[in-house]
């Protein structure tokens, strides 16, 4: 209120010192904005998501016919990120549910015999169950299952299962982010209910096309996992001219630009709690590119990003992504404007400066805040 009555008096002020010229233009500016906003919607449709687009998309096949890098491509982590629970990996796991104790103290069965994988529990004397439809993450860490469910505006939720496969302990514990105790609700022993936004963003880093419908996601038209495409954008007009038009982004990103990429999944820094980045903190490993560009050794390089030591285009057992090569990129002793290893430490890089840490949950992670310990 107190900045109305400035308001006020101020126009008072411009009609008592004769100022009608003004006062018309006024009038006829607002009138003209009335009529505008009257006439035509002033709300202004935001760009569409490119996971939601099909325009400018090539078949996949074209970029093995040309690429060698892709040939390896579909035994990647990224390129097995999401499957549906009914394959053989999937159902190979959820055979096993049954074995971990915790589970079967709370009375959550799965029959894997069903057309799709179903979760059962009559803890509580009700019997009830819910299908699981998708499995989440590759596993090399672990595999989380979701069941997708439709809410009353016709936009999809996901329903995270309470167990998660972890390859750390090979077995089962609970999922992270779900409390000890399962909530008393009637999907309280199968997991946690997650509305539209976030099954969405879910959904948005294991897939490469993701078209929606009102709110509604079409998964009968997903791509699953993360292509080619997902990273390099769509490549219809590159296939096209016969590789003669191509976006030069990874040729001339700058380090932040890249590591940025990449972060749009592995998680940016603004995505976490400021008092979460922190160099006692086990959980941050999980979140690769926060770490990375806490280190010395991005903000000192010119040319420091995830891909100068990872190859995403190979499984990791075909690369060496655990070697010292990385690091002696800069830090060769042969090299004598090169900073040295203040131990005079010549292998085993990664032992002391990114050793691998377990989280709160039964999952090790390499740690990218590269530092001294």
């Amino acid at each position: 209120m107190w900045c109305l009555r400035v308001a006020d008096r101020r126009w008072q002020q411009v009609v008592k010192d004769g100022r009608p010229l003004l006062v018309v233009c006024l009038a006829i500016v607002i009138g003209l904005m009335l009529f505008r906003w009257g006439s035509v919607s002033f709300y202004v449709k935001p760009p569409v998501d490119s996971l939601q687009s099909a325009t400018g998309r090539a078949d996949e096949q074209s970029c093995i016919n040309c690429h060698v890098q892709a040939e390896r491509f579909h035994e990647t982590g990224h390129a097995n990120a999401l499957t549906r629970s009914t394959s053989p990996q999937s159902l190979a796991l959820l055979t096993r549910f049954g074995d971990g104790e915790q589970s079967l103290s709370e009375g959550t069965t799965i029959d894997v015999l069903a057309e799709v994988p179903r979760a059962e529990n009559s803890s509580d004397g009700t019997a009830s169950q819910i299908s699981l439809d998708w499995c989440f993450g590759s596993g090399r860490h672990a595999r989380t299952w979701v069941s997708t469910l439709g809410d009353s505006q016709g936009a999809t939720d996901v329903m995270e299962f309470r167990w998660t496969w972890y390859s750390n302990i090979n077995g089962f514990d609970i999922t992270p982010g779900q409390p000890e105790k399962h909530f008393e609700t009637h999907l309280g022993p199968f997991g946690v209910l997650y509305d539209h936004p976030k099954a969405r963003r879910c959904f948005a880093c294991h897939t490469s096309y993701l078209p929606l419908d009102d709110g509604r996601l079409r998964l009968e038209d997903v791509e699953t996992g993360v292509n080619c495409q997902r990273c390099h954008g769509p490549r219809a007009a590159h296939v096209a001219s016969d590789g003669e038009i191509h976006d030069d982004f990874w040729k001339t990103a700058s380090p932040a630009e890249a590591v940025d990429r990449c972060a749009q999944c592995h998680r940016r820094p603004e995505e976490v709690e400021v008092n979460e980045i922190r160099a006692d903190n086990p959980d941050l490993a999980r979140f690769q590119p926060i770490g990375l560009i806490q280190s010395r050794c991005f903000t000192s390089s010119q040319n420091l990003t995830c891909t100068t030591c990872h190859n995403p285009h190979l499984p990791l057992e075909a690369q060496n992504s655990l070697g010292d090569w990385q690091c002696l990129q800069c830090h060769d002793r042969s090299k004598p404007d090169h900073t040295l290893c203040g131990s005079r430490e010549t292998e085993n890089c990664l032992q002391c400066h990114m050793p691998k840490v377990r989280t709160k949950d039964p999952i090790l992670f390499t740690d990218h805040w590269i530092r001294v310990r």
